[in-house]
């Protein structure tokens, strides 16, 4: 006897939307599962999707709904693997790049040239000497969650052009594999014992091993974390074709009993060696370095071309955070007014940010209070990012399922104004 069909639900992270459909136990498939969402929500796409149960565990397409799973939780997710090919078809518009016909990809890639207007402009414009802002990738809040932000939303400047012509699939899978195929490093700054290992642990979801890199002019040991990621496309032929990147995060020694001059060569050796994503500084009440010494950082790194993220850790420790808060706006500030101020991180345009966070879970006698700050930090990183240092920060967190898993509502509400013309 056939099973009954059985009526189960989907939330959509992408649109928020409860879709219900009808299923057969031991016989539909998660494959079609997707098909049958896609068609409902009128994305054409199910490959940008999977199907996860209780916010955790990927369902693949091959596996078959069971019984069992009839009281669980599913949720279609967006897979991180299409928001890189978004933003490096975005990345080749901009920069002009024309990609060569190979024996493999026999297509023409037709890209449109840039137009003489800033990447990104402001919905209201405060002055004419103020620097445009860098491409948004995540949009913000919505109007009810601040109603402040769409005063300074940012909007995308290609979003205005009239045509805008689409780079083949395979031709942005074949960008995005030179692209990735290299090392990236990032660079952490700190005193000791602030949390930067943690941090970036939860940054990146993985618990990374430190090794040795030497020492430096100021006889000081510099370590580093390292990991690899790959990115894999398919041929017509559906062979694949893998690339695999080294990502690196260089943590700098304390500089407590540092001058300022080996500051700046340690920094300005470091950036000409690595030519990093960015650099993040770690400070926690009551172990920070002194403010002539955080200025040195911040003003290399605006000299340098460098975004930096000046992260206040274990923000329950003390009331101490909000002044180290306010010392990290005073140093920012000098070089850039703040553009706006989203789920408590506070942004310089495309000089920084500054953000309080706390790591793991803390708990203090019958206090207990969840992780906090890490996900606005990944997405203020990602927000002030130009593309190909967005597309290598984006790379550096693949690994990081439930991120992406909490973000796409966010990351979407910017994505969906370029549906219209994306080629696949």
């Amino acid at each position: 006897m056939a099973s009954e069909k059985v009526r189960i639900q989907i939330y959509v992270r992408r649109t928020g939307e409860h879709v219900l459909i009808d299923v057969i136990p031991q016989s539909t498939t998660f494959g079609s599962i997707i098909k049958t969402v896609c068609e409902r929500i009128n994305d054409p796409e199910p490959s940008h999707y999977y199907i996860a149960l209780n916010n955790e565990t990927e369902m693949f397409e091959d596996m078959v709904f069971e019984s069992r799973h009839a009281s669980e939780q599913f949720q279609m997710v967006m897979r991180t693997k299409w928001l890189l090919e978004h933003i490096a078809a975005q990345a080749m518009r901009r920069q002009g790049i024309k990609l060569a016909e190979t024996n493999d990809i026999q297509t023409e890639t037709t890209v449109v040239e840039e137009p003489s207007v800033p990447a990104t402009t402001s919905v209201n414009e405060t002055s004419a000497h103020e620097p445009a802002a860098p491409t948004a990738i995540i949009a913000n809040p919505s109007e009810e969650e601040n109603t402040t932000t769409e005063q300074t939303k940012p909007i995308l400047g290609d979003v205005v052009r009239e045509t805008i012509r689409r780079i083949p699939r395979r031709d942005v899978q074949k960008y995005l594999h030179r692209s990735l195929e290299k090392s990236f490093d990032i660079l952490l700054m700190g005193s000791p014992r602030v949390g930067k290992s943690t941090l970036i642990n939860a940054i990146l979801k993985k618990d990374l091993a430190r090794t040795s890199a030497g020492r430096n002019a100021c006889t000081n040991s510099t370590s580093y974390y390292e990991y690899e990621e790959t990115y894999t496309s398919f041929e017509d032929s559906h062979k694949p074709i893998t690339s695999t990147c080294s990502i690196r995060i260089w943590d700098s020694p304390g500089i407590e009993n540092w001058d300022e001059l080996d500051i700046a060569q340690h920094i300005r050796n470091l950036v000409k060696e690595k030519n990093p994503i960015c650099l993040i500084y770690c400070a926690s009440p009551g172990c920070y370095a002194s403010v002539e010494h955080m200025k040195v950082i911040v003003e290399q790194c605006i000299e340098l071309d460098v975004f930096i993220a000046l992260v206040v850790t274990n923000m329950y420790a003390s009331d101490e955070v909000d002044d180290i808060l306010e010392t990290y706006q005073d140093l920012l500030v000098t070089h850039m007014i703040r553009t706006q101020v989203v789920d408590d991180v506070y942004y310089y345009g495309t000089i920084g940010l500054c953000t309080a966070v706390n790591s793991v879970k803390y708990e203090n006698e019958n206090i207990v209070k969840p992780p906090t700050g890490v996900d606005e930090l990944m997405l203020g990183i990602m927000n002030s990012l130009s593309e190909e240092k967005l597309l290598q920060w984006c790379f550096a967190l693949m690994d990081n399922g439930p991120f992406w898993v909490r973000a796409q509502s966010r990351i979407w509400k910017t994505f969906k104004l370029f549906k219209s013309w994306i080629g696949y």
